[in-house]
């Protein structure tokens, strides 16, 4: 009786090795930040500050909404959402939430200037913007959650 090279044994590592191999192969790791409880709470408080705009926006009666009575509420909201990206440009390991920051600050820009250019804001679109952005800040808010270790 003769054997063959490659025991049981030795198929069984083969196999149990070449499954490894293909696992790894298809899984990557993505190490991100550490949750920050501060980041959380300057999301809640811009998701708020930007829900009021569009409150406000839509309870100023249509004829009054031109782009000037809200100039003043684009420039405060857009400073305090390009510290936002700035806070997340700053933490290491963090590119998700700041490449989610910089369409917050992208999306604000072009409802202002779709305002700016209109010089009013039409009933459907600013609800629809306000549900947008909820959305946006939503998604953000669970991101920062779902992160381990930090101040928790």
């Amino acid at each position: 009786m003769t054997t063959h090279p490659l025991s049981i044994h030795g198929v069984r590592w083969l196999v149990a090795l070449l499954l490894s191999l293909a696992l790894a192969a298809g899984c990557t790791v993505e190490y991100v930040a550490e949750r920050d409880r501060a980041v959380e709470e300057e999301l809640l408080r811009l998701a708020t500050e930007v829900d009021r705009f569009w409150v406000e926006l839509l309870d100023t009666p249509a004829e009054e909404r031109g782009y000037a009575a809200f100039r003043d509420d684009y420039n405060r909201i857009e400073s305090d959402l390009r510290a936002l990206v700035l806070r997340n440009e700053i933490r290491p390991l963090n590119a998700a939430s700041t490449e989610q920051a910089e369409l917050l600050v992208a999306q604000w820009q072009d409802s202002r200037e779709l305002h700016r250019d209109d010089d009013t804001y039409g009933e459907f679109r600013a609800k629809r913007h306000r549900d947008q952005f909820a959305r946006m800040f939503r998604a953000m808010a669970r991101g920062e959650q779902a992160k381990q270790g930090g101040d928790d």
